[in-house]
């Protein structure tokens, strides 16, 4: 039986105060580097603000000093990588060498991929963005935060977009895409990931085909 993640207010989940001094933002990188060591190396339940502080050499009051508890630190690491991801896909979409959204479609999903075997915390990360309900809303934002962007490209008819409510599909799109991540968070065989892999990307262009035209610009 997995252990169970303690609840905490979406309130405690900001950094107490932002950091003014070289000092100050170095410290902060200390702990933010410490934790992905631990997410990398020992299970989530192991991982405490003390054993940050051990694993970083530095007063377990300094955390403290910007972060309430560990999950505000996984906020941060979390939200982090989302940025980085929605970045790529941003580029994707707007990069002229793709001239079908089929192309982008699968070089997105690939992005995805290559998370997901690259980072050794991103599926740790996403796993208690899955377990702890707090964490969860995050992870929502994040998901909102794409399909809008995917919502407005389509209202401005890219990608050949017709046929249905732009922000509705953007949304069920990017559950289907996520559906990838939460599937395979868990620890799974290398085979059985590339399998989910495989079919993620089938349902997603497939339920993108109703939508999207590939004799159109853009």
């Amino acid at each position: 039986m997995e252990p169970r993640v303690p609840l905490v207010n979406i309130a405690t989940l900001e950094r107490r105060t932002a950091p003014m001094q070289q000092r100050a933002r170095d410290r902060i990188d200390l702990v933010l580097k410490a934790t992905e060591r631990l997410l990398a190396t020992t299970t989530v339940d192991t991982i405490t603000t003390s054993s940050i502080a051990a694993e970083a050499d530095v007063p377990v009051s300094s955390i403290y000093r910007y972060f309430p508890n560990v999950f505000a630190i996984y906020k941060e690491l979390f939200e982090t990588r989302v940025a980085q991801i929605h970045g790529r896909i941003a580029e994707i979409l707007e990069d002229g060498q793709y001239t079908t959204w089929r192309q982008r479609h699968l070089a997105v999903m690939l992005v995805l991929r290559s998370t997901l075997s690259d980072d050794p915390i991103y599926r740790p990360l996403f796993h208690l963005m899955l377990t702890t309900r707090e964490l969860r809303i995050v992870k929502d934002q994040a998901n909102a935060q794409i399909a809008s962007y995917l919502a407005t490209r389509w209202e401005q008819g890219l990608d050949g977009f017709r046929g249905g409510t732009p922000l509705a599909v953007a949304r069920m799109a990017t559950e289907i895409f996520t559906s990838f991540e939460t599937l395979t968070s868990g620890e799974l065989q290398p085979e059985l990931t590339e399998q989910l892999f495989v079919e993620a990307t089938v349902a997603l262009e497939r339920y993108l085909s109703f939508y999207l035209t590939d004799d159109a610009a853009g």
